[in-house]
């Protein structure tokens, strides 16, 4: 018994020596991966977790390191659009606008690849716009369904905004209706016919079948 909670200990120093390596290695300009899911506060604390909803982003997404505050780094969420009205909240330079939030470092590891695309697993309604690039998908022509991997929101465009208030289901199959478009983190979203109504689900929880 002693042996395994000497281990446990051992684990955590080296846990939390890892997230304070990460915090002094981070610039602004970098770009981390979520290597598990992750609060976002609104200030570099504790006490200043984001709830009403919680804002928590999903594990595996990426993000851009803008600054940091001890064990906190402030990241971009989305690309930078020229509009403050795409539901950004700071500007990454003079009139370029993107969403951001602080995370604990300790939650996110280094990534070289220079993307930012977030998915989120909860507090995401309305952390998108749709973009108004709507197109006819002309590849996936034998696919005529959209089956669920997972809990989806549907959604009356092709964003997180504008939610039609009703989820698929993993193992959910609606019609498909061969058109894509796109949201502000440029994530794809599918149109589908459900129940009638023409509506979106994001292609990061679901996938084409005949």
């Amino acid at each position: 018994m002693k042996k395994i909670i000497a281990a446990l200990l051992v684990l955590t120093m080296v846990l939390a020596l890892t997230g304070s390596a990460l915090a002094d290695h981070l610039c602004a300009g970098d770009y981390v991966k979520f290597k598990k899911n992750a609060y976002a506060y609104s200030e570099p604390k504790s006490s200043k977790k984001i709830d009403d909803p919680y804002i928590i982003v999903s594990k595996g997404s990426h993000a851009k390191v803008i600054a940091k505050k001890g064990d906190y780094v402030f990241l971009q969420l989305t690309p930078g659009y020229y509009s403050e009205d795409l539901g950004n909240t700071y500007e990454v330079e003079s009139g370029l606008w993107a969403w951001g939030y602080w995370f604990k470092t300790s939650d996110l590891s280094e990534c070289k690849t220079e993307i930012i695309l977030v998915r989120f697993s909860n507090g995401g309604n309305g952390k998108s716009k749709p973009t108004g690039d709507i197109v006819e998908d002309t590849v996936n022509v034998c696919k005529d369904h959209v089956k669920a991997d997972a809990k989806v929101w549907m959604h009356k465009t092709p964003s997180l905004s504008n939610s039609y208030g009703r989820a698929l289901h993993k193992g959910d199959k609606v019609k498909y209706r061969h058109l894509l478009g796109t949201d502000t983190r440029g994530v794809v979203f599918y149109g589908i016919r459900y129940k009638g109504k023409c509506l979106w689900v994001s292609c990061l929880y679901t996938h084409l079948v005949k």
